[in-house]
C-alpha cells in the first residue's frame, strides 16, 4: 500500500478520493502549489505522496517524519482540491454522493437529500469542511463531528461545478 492510500484509508479521512499518481505527476496540476512551501520542502512532499509504501510505526515515531508528514497531508489536499474538479475526480465523488457517503440533508423538507462537501475558504487552516444541500442551497455542519478535514481539501466551489 502506497502513501496515498494509506492517508486515504486513516479514520475520517474516507471521504477523499485517492488521486492519481499521474495527476500529481503532471506539473501543470500543481501550478502555484510550491509558493506555499520552499522548493526543497515541496519535492519531499511530493516524493512521500508518491512512494510505494506506507508509514511504518518506526517513521511514525519520528519528529522529523511526522512534520514533513504534516506537510505533505496539507499538500495532498489541496492537490485534492484540484483533482476533484477533474473529470476522474468528479466520477469519483460522483461514486461516494451515490452511497451517500457525505450524509443527507437534515431538513426534513429536502427529503434526505444527498450532500456534497465543501470547504468555506480554499485557504489551509481556516475552517474544517462542511456539507451542501443542492436542494435547498444551504451548507451545514456535518452530524460526523469527529471528522477533522479542512475545508480547502475540497474547495469553495466543487458542489457547483458538481
Amino acid at each position: 500500500m502506497g502513501w496515498i492510500s494509506w492517508f486515504c484509508s486513516l479514520e475520517g479521512h474516507e471521504y477523499m478520493v485517492d488521486i492519481d499518481e499521474a495527476f500529481i505527476k503532471d506539473h501543470f496540476n500543481l501550478f502555484n502549489l510550491p509558493t506555499t512551501l520552499s522548493k526543497d520542502k515541496f519535492k519531499q512532499c511530493i516524493k512521500m505522496i508518491l512512494a510505494p509504501h506506507s508509514p511504518n510505526e518506526e517513521d511514525l515515531a519520528d519528529e522529523q517524519f511526522l512534520e514533513l508528514n504534516q506537510e505533505a497531508s496539507d499538500l495532498y489536499g489541496l492537490i485534492h482540491a484540484r483533482y476533484i474538479n477533474s473529470s476522474i475526480g468528479l466520477a469519483k465523488v460522483y461514486h461516494k454522493f451515490l452511497q451517500g457517503l457525505y450524509g443527507h440533508c437534515p431538513r426534513a423538507l429536502c427529503d434526505r437529500q444527498k450532500v456534497l462537501p465543501v470547504g468555506l475558504s480554499d485557504s489551509l487552516k481556516v475552517s474544517r469542511f462542511k456539507v451542501y444541500c443542492p436542494r435547498c442551497e444551504e451548507v451545514y455542519i456535518p452530524k460526523f463531528r469527529s471528522v477533522n478535514i479542512d475545508g480547502a481539501f475540497f474547495g469553495t466551489s466543487f458542489p457547483h461545478h458538481f
